[in-house]
This record gives structure tokens, sequence and C-alpha cells, in this order.
């Protein structure tokens, strides 16, 4: 059997310097990494926070604080001692889904050490992923995936489709259960199986919330039950034919499509088995097969239209027109305005071209037409001229 990340050493200062350093350029504007980084360096965190937010990648004091952090970590690695701060938990309600998760706040050290286990793995997910996995991988995100579902509609492919769901789906895949996997992927790296389960020792009621390992590890057990579904065949008349045309998977989400009701159902049986059997995780049992005429594929905060057409999700549509109205209406602040770029975003990725206006209601009961373009133009210009201002501030 094939095994992966013989020849990577954690505890090489050289192998896991690039993987510090792409931890941290992105979060140095925060005060919490940048208070970090001043203690492994001779500068002060507000300038290293100011040297953020001017662009600035490289300088002597940075360079110098990721080889010190490196070596630090290499130190642990090498001691069998990881010396870890507990993971804090912060209960944190969905403003879409309402629904209330608990979300592990890791340490600025832990989360740097899973940046370099999740790099050093990296020809283990490069081997191990599918192309139509679309959740925490570069350049595979929500619009990705709906536009891979609308050219699968235009192809024919979505006749019948299934949405399933994992129910707690990282609470219940514990440290056993992802051990056993590794090791049977990465059994001659025994220095880098060691850090991986060093980290998930760290993790509470299975795998944490929050956590960069985690999102990793839960699409690699999910590339398993993709590979799974999508060799699953019937012979009919000395015939195979496929149980299931097409899958998506979005972490835990699981899109199905075919074009016979029987072969779906009878897919979704098997894959809940095996869910079972591989990993002691439990499908939802609310799912339905369903026929892409009679109704959209609403995944990824987008619906498919069995036209092909993308349309938004209704409810990120209501909450996306309320920031509208109260952007047009005269609320200034930063949380509106960068609330209406965000979700101007969906209706540019949906390519709505006849919705360009939202008709507002003010208290006076007067309609009025407000076109949203403009709002967004004018909550971009709000938005960088506040970035500018913290930016004269910190300086």
């Amino acid at each position: 059997m094939k095994t992966y990340c013989k020849r990577v050493d954690p505890s090489d200062v050289s192998t896991i310097e690039p993987f510090i350093y792409d931890a941290l350029y992105s979060k140095l504007g925060r005060k919490d990494y940048s208070d970090f980084v001043s203690r492994y360096c001779n500068m002060a965190a507000k300038e290293i926070r100011k040297k953020k937010h001017a662009g600035i990648a490289h300088y002597p004091e940075l360079d110098l604080a990721v080889q010190n952090i490196a070596r630090d970590i290499a130190l642990r690695i090498k001691q069998r001692s990881l010396d870890l701060e507990p993971i804090r938990f912060s209960e944190r309600t969905d403003g879409l889904s309402k629904k209330t998760r608990i979300i592990g706040i890791e340490s600025v050290m832990q989360q740097l050490m899973e940046h370099v286990a999740v790099g050093c793995m990296g020809e283990l997910w490069t081997a191990k992923y599918e192309y139509h996995q679309y959740a925490s991988i570069k350049g595979k995100g929500q619009l990705k995936g709906a536009r891979t579902i609308q050219k699968w509609t235009n192809e024919g492919k979505t006749k019948y489709f299934v949405k399933l769901d994992v129910r707690k789906c990282f609470q219940s895949l514990n440290r056993e259960t992802a051990m056993r996997w590794l090791r049977r992927d990465i059994r001659k790296n025994e220095k880098l199986l060691w850090f991986v389960d060093a980290l998930l020792k760290m993790h509470v009621n299975g795998l944490v919330i929050g956590s960069l390992l985690s999102q990793f590890l839960c699409n690699y057990f999910m590339s398993y039950a993709y590979r799974f579904v999508m060799s699953l065949f019937k012979e009919r008349r000395g015939r195979k034919i496929n149980l299931v045309t097409c899958a998506l998977f979005y972490m835990d989400d699981i899109l199905l499509c075919g074009n016979d009701r029987r072969n779906l159902v009878m897919a979704v049986r098997k894959l809940i088995a095996f869910m079972q059997r591989s990993f002691r995780l439990e499908i939802k049992t609310d799912w339905h097969v369903k026929r892409h005429k009679d109704c959209g594929i609403d995944m990824m905060g987008y619906v498919v239209k069995h036209n092909g057409r993308i349309r938004i999700r209704p409810r990120v549509f209501i909450r996306a027109r309320r920031a509208f109205v109260r952007s047009a209406e005269g609320d200034n602040s930063i949380k509106i305005q960068t609330r209406v770029s965000s979700y101007y975003g969906f209706f540019k990725a949906a390519r709505i071209k006849k919705i360009k206006t939202i008709h507002i209601v003010p208290k006076t009961g007067k309609r009025r037409t407000v076109n949203i373009r403009a709002i967004q133009k004018k909550s971009a210009i709000m938005t960088s001229a506040e970035a500018r201002r913290d930016l004269t501030c910190a300086a």
C-alpha cells in the first residue's frame, strides 16, 4: 500500500519556516498575532501592525521572528513536549441558519503548529482530496461549487438529487479514528504521526470547530466517502450501471445526483452504512430524493434551478435587502457598509441582471427605488476611507 509524507521532517527548521510565514503574514494585523510575534523579535507589536497595514511583506525583524518561532517549534517536537495552552471555547450563533455552535479558540502557538502539521501533510491532501470537494480548499469555494452544479444541470446529469448532512460531524470524529486512518497512509513517518497525535490530544469531545487541522482532516475523511459512493454500481443484463452520476461534497454537506430515483436511494443506504462502519458518522434521517424540475438545488448559499440558472438563497436575499435598505436610509456605520459589500458579491456572482434596484418603504410611507450598485460603490469608498483612518491612527 502506498504511503505518503515519508521524507518530511516537522522538526527541521528550514522545512517549517515557509508554513509559519504563510500562517503569520495574513494575520499580522491582529493584536494577538502581532503581540506574539513581537516576543520573538526586537519590534513592538504596534509597529508590526503598521507594516502589515502598509502592505510590507518582508523585513528583517519579521524574518528573524519566523526563524525563532520555527526553532522553538522544532525544539518542542524533538523534545516530544508541545507545552500548549488549553483550548478555550465560545458559543456562536449563525446569523443565517440560527444554529448554535461551540467554537474552539486556540492559542497563537497552537494555530501555528497546526499550520505546520497541515503543511507537512500536503502530499497526503494532494493525493487524497477529490476534485469535487469544495470547502476549506483554495479555489474551491461556494461559487465554484454552484457553477459546477450549474454545469451538471446543463449536461442533464441532475434529473434527481438528494442532499445529505452528517450529524455533528466534527464532534463525532475522535482522535482514535483520525490516527487509525493516518497511521494507514503515513505510517513510515513516526515523528509526524506523533506531532499530529499530540495536537489532537488538545481537542476535547472530537475535533474542534474552528481548527485548521480539523478542517483538513474532515475533508480527508470525506474523500474516502466520495470515492466509495462514486464506485457504487449495479449490474443489469451483464452491463454495469453507476448508482450515482455525480457527487459534490461541501465539508460535511453531501449532494448526490443521478437519473434514476431507485439508484439514488440504494446509493444513500450504502453510503450511510459505510460512514457508520468506517468513521462512526451518522447521516441525518431527513433526506429525500427530489426531482430537480420540481425544486432547485439549494447548496452553499445559492439555488440552482433546473434550467441552469443560479439564484440567491431566499434567506440570504432577505438579509442582503435589509443591509441595502439600512445603507440607503443613511446608516453609514462601518458594520453596515462592509455587510453591503459582502452581500453584493452574491448578486454579482449569481449574475442577476434584472434586479437592479430594491424598493424601500421608509417610515414616511413613501416608496422609492434605490440602485444597489450605487450603494455598493458608496460602501466600498467608505470602508476604504475607514481603513486609511485606522492606519493613520495607528501611526
